[in-house]
């Protein structure tokens, strides 16, 4: 926390105020709302802010619903009626589009100070502002992303919405450590399952190894979004050394020596003996417990038998 204001104004009786009691006041009140917002809601968008393109004769622009959302810093944006951004970007490229927060004094409030000529703005209205950016921004809220082509025109009409975050609850350190090892895990089976397949040429027909890659395929995809539990994450791993022991055990008894299994015998050692340790409680913390255990042996063996497999490389392709 950068700045820190745990000092409440203590008024009393023939008190006289001054303009740095009510800044003090204010301040304090907005650093506790910020607070909340950063370690009790996080940030993203609550509810609303839909984009939709729409074609101007200046070029593209964006218009999107009426909403809320709180970006990294704890500040609230409420947009409480429609808007419509400038046309997009003259540049074709990916873009980001931001809603960023911004204070402003209200110039309709101007008032007499006491005893002077001078008048001053009464009033300090909390609004945003719409920002196109080719990377990330610390302080604003993502509401969508497009790819402008030549002419100021949003290539295929529509607005990318699937890395929109949404305020959750931001994780504790310890679930997120324990996800990102989970990742870490799918990565690496995904990976030495591309290259294993490739170097034996075997076709992904197997309902087996369809099953598995399919998990997966789905697991990395969830564990890429947030709010996921404690207990979501156990079951997630739970499938995968079920699907994992199920592909195994046929590989190894399609053929032992020659094949596929010949890339999968340590991660075959692995889960066989992860899953002989599965808790018989479901008790979610001896779940953890078991898991995060697990994920130790899991993850060394699926790296060891990837870096096995021989001189085979593939290059991840950029879908967006």
């Amino acid at each position: 926390m950068e700045l820190v204001y745990n000092k409440r104004l203590r008024p009393f009786e023939g008190m006289c105020l001054s303009d740095i009691d009510l800044a003090d006041e204010q301040n304090y009140q907005l650093w506790k709302r910020r607070l909340t917002n950063v370690y009790l809601n996080g940030h993203g968008v609550v509810f609303g802010l839909r984009p939709e393109v729409i074609q101007t004769a200046d070029g593209d622009v964006v218009e999107f619903t009426e909403g809320y959302a709180i970006d990294a810093e704890g500040n609230d944006i409420v947009v409480p009626e429609g808007q419509r951004s400038e046309p997009v970007p003259d540049k074709p490229g990916k873009y980001m589009i931001f809603l960023v927060y911004k204070e402003q004094a209200d110039p309709t409030s101007r008032r007499q100070a006491y005893n002077s000529t001078e008048r001053h703005e009464t009033r300090t209205e909390e609004t945003f502002q719409i920002v196109f950016n080719e990377k990330e921004i610390r302080n604003g809220v993502e509401i969508g992303r497009i790819r402008v082509g030549d002419g100021r025109k949003v290539e295929g009409g529509v607005v990318d919405l699937r890395y929109v975050p949404k305020a959750t609850r931001p994780e504790p350190e310890d679930l997120n450590a324990l996800r990102g090892r989970l990742r870490e895990y799918v990565d690496a089976q995904v990976e030495l399952a591309m290259k294993a397949f490739l170097v034996e040429q075997k076709p992904v027909a197997d309902v087996r190894a369809h099953l598995f890659l399919q998990t997966l395929v789905v697991s990395e995809s969830r564990l890429r979004s947030s709010g996921l539990s404690e207990e979501a994450m156990c079951d997630i791993f739970s499938l995968l050394m079920e699907r994992a022991q199920h592909f195994l055990r046929g590989v190894r008894k399609e053929n032992a020596k020659e094949g596929l299994f010949a890339h999968f015998k340590t991660s075959w050692q692995a889960v066989k003996k992860i899953q002989q340790n599965r808790p018989k409680s479901d008790k979610l913390d001896m779940r953890l417990d078991w898991m995060s255990k697990a994920l130790q042996g899991a993850i060394k063996a699926a790296t060891r038998d990837r870096e096995n497999v021989r001189g085979i490389y593939y290059e991840e392709v950029d879908d967006d």
